[in-house]
């Protein structure tokens, strides 16, 4: 998004107030939507393009309370900063997208939303000031905020008065909130090293597992659980783990076996270290069979070389993939377009994934929305949702992409 779109977009929010009620109204169904499934015990699919309209749910006004970090009274269009204007870009694509999926659902289910939209800024006094609201308090949902910190805060609320809450972007561990009240939706760092580590077991069966550490500090966050996970996962497969400044790259040979399937796995994203090992890498896999394990952060690594990373046979771990070739995705860029003069950002698809899971769910549950979100896994234009439910830490998304660098793009491997 331009700064002159952002501009024209923060504008038109505070034109609406970025406090006041929204209330959602009748449109055109922006996308064909995705595939909500019943519970188990019940496996016919809800077709809700077509649904069946239940009228004592349907009149069911059910409010949605939006808290997101706008930052409007600390941006001037002429002076605002790019940190500043990435902040509000995020907070008003996930508003746009998230206020589709309402209108989507709210003509194709008959449902009756109320959408209050809260700008928390990035201002912990800001965020608390909001807690009080006697709206935010009768909320039947609330979405945000998006910082642990704002989170946390909300989430001693929302536990007392069993509300439930959306944690929409920080792949924080839930267990960090402690409220059976929450929904996480992104995957925490954990879950993409234990998914690594099944993956390597089950589907790559290496013959040697080979971890190499840069030294920065951050990469202990993925190597530690996938360490713990290699154990209760892959126990008994070779596995051992290095320092590159104490062997240095020449001698990653010595680590690797002639015979059978090298598996490298590389938690690191620091750009010196990644372009030199695999330089060592690619030298390496005349003479041995070699597949890379990389972080999820690699998605977003610009400097990466996607034909090393197709040479070497490489993997990462995401907690979303967007197809642009399924007609769904592409109605959806669409209709956003159409009615925002934008494209849509990966925030808009999130907000959109999220809006409408839960907005189907309101229709055709009224109230009771939040009972068994384990068993309504949900196919969407972003996220695929599978939820865990656990009786402290509420639900967290279980649904973990393994994708391929294949073809010059990411193809999903699992």
């Amino acid at each position: 998004m331009s700064g002159n779109n952002l501009f024209l977009g923060i504008v038109f929010l505070a034109i609406l107030g970025a406090c006041s009620p929204k209330i959602i109204t009748p449109v055109k169904p922006p996308v064909a939507p995705p595939v909500v499934v019943k519970p188990v015990e019940k496996p016919a699919e809800i077709n809700v393009e077509t649904p069946t309209k239940n009228t004592e749910k349907a009149n069911q006004q059910m409010l949605i309370s939006l808290v997101l970090p706008f930052g409007l009274d600390k941006i001037n269009s002429a002076t605002a900063m790019l940190p500043q204007m990435a902040k509000a870009n995020l907070a008003l694509d996930y508003y746009q997208g998230f206020k589709m999926a309402l209108d989507s659902v709210a003509v194709l289910q008959g449902a009756n939303f109320k959408l209050q939209v809260y700008d928390s800024g990035d201002d912990v006094v800001k965020t608390n000031a909001l807690i009080l609201k006697k709206e935010i308090k009768t909320s039947d949902l609330i979405v945000g905020p998006v910082f642990p910190n704002a989170i946390k805060a909300f989430s001693n609320l929302t536990k007392t008065l069993k509300i439930p809450l959306v944690s929409p972007l920080a792949p924080q561990n839930p267990n960090t909130f402690n409220n059976p009240y929450l929904l996480t939706i992104n995957n925490t760092l954990n879950q993409h090293a234990y998914t690594a580590a099944a993956f390597i077991k089950n589907t790559l069966k290496p013959k040697k597992i080979l971890l190499i550490r840069s030294g920065q500090a951050d990469e202990y966050k993925y190597a530690n659980p996938f360490k713990k996970g290699i154990d209760s996962l892959a126990k008994g497969l070779a596995f051992a783990e290095v320092g590159i400044k104490a062997i240095d790259y020449q001698n990653i040979n010595l680590y690797l076996t002639p015979t059978g399937n090298n598996v490298i796995v590389l938690p690191a994203t620091d750009e010196t270290f990644l372009e030199a090992v695999f330089k060592e890498l690619v030298k390496l896999s005349a003479t041995f069979k070699i597949t890379v394990i990389g972080h999820p952060n690699w998605e977003k690594a610009t400097f990466l070389n996607i034909e090393t990373l197709q040479q070497l046979n490489t993997y990462i771990t995401a907690s979303y993939q967007i197809n642009y070739k399924q007609t769904a995705v592409i109605n959806f860029i669409k209709n956003y377009h159409n009615k925002y003069s934008l494209e849509p950002s990966e925030y808009s698809f999130k907000g959109f994934d999220t809006g409408f899971y839960l907005a189907t769910l309101m229709a055709n549950q009224g109230k009771n929305y939040f009972t068994d979100l384990d068993k309504y896994p949900y196919i969407g234009l972003h996220n695929h949702f599978n939820f865990i439910k656990n009786s402290s830490y509420g639900y967290f998304n279980g649904n973990v992409l393994v994708l391929k660098y294949q073809n010059f793009e990411l193809v999903k491997a699992n």
